[in-house]
């Protein structure tokens, strides 16, 4: 099959035994004998003939994949607003394949860490600086400028009638309220002689 051009080979594959599948870890395990007189032969025969193997091999990887069920739409499966492209969903893996580095092993407490633990003491989190206002049905800040708390005045002025006052009726009150400064103004005493 080395003397077809890559682009021209056929995507079916045929091997004499059975391989086996993981596709959870894309992988493909193959025990075919390699052929014999291939290898015996000199270094380009050697490279051809196990790069056929890995091309057929790895066709044949790709057609199990492209039999697994496809997912449109999201990568999650279910959203169809967003269109991310086709998607294969995987299998679980058969092989458990074993981690390069040894799992790690947990920090040791620091000394506050440890105090803390053994009097309960917690950290309380920041719930943060937005509170939900159910009167507008938005968020609005705790405090501060258009904050929460600033909903409702802590004093109010109220007129003779009971009637809430506001801002500029206050000042016009507290105004007519004092006299006026030609009245405030006294003529100093005269000393007699």
């Amino acid at each position: 099959m080395s003397d077809v051009p890559v682009a021209n080979r056929p995507v079916t594959v045929e091997r004499d035994i059975p391989v086996d599948y993981d596709l959870g870890n894309l992988a493909l395990f193959d025990s075919n004998m390699l052929d014999v007189e291939a290898m015996k032969g000199d270094e380009t025969a050697k490279e051809s003939h196990l790069a056929a193997r890995a091309r057929d091999s790895a066709q044949l990887l790709i057609n199990q994949i492209l039999a697994q069920p496809v997912v449109t739409g999201g990568r999650t499966g279910g959203d169809s607003r967003t269109n991310d492209g086709v998607f294969v969903r995987l299998p679980d893996t058969i092989y458990q394949l074993p981690r390069e580095k040894p799992v790690p092993t947990p920090k040791p407490l620091t000394k506050w860490e440890k105090f803390a633990k053994q009097k309960g003491i917690t950290k309380e989190r920041n719930s943060g600086n937005l509170v939900f206002d159910e009167a507008t049905g938005e968020w609005v800040k705790k405090w501060g400028y258009k904050g929460k708390n600033q909903d409702s005045p802590w004093l109010v002025e109220v007129d003779k009638n009971g009637e809430t006052v506001d801002e500029g009726q206050a000042k016009k009150h507290k105004r007519e309220a004092k006299p006026p400064p030609s009245l405030l103004k006294t003529s100093k005493p005269t000393k007699r002689k």
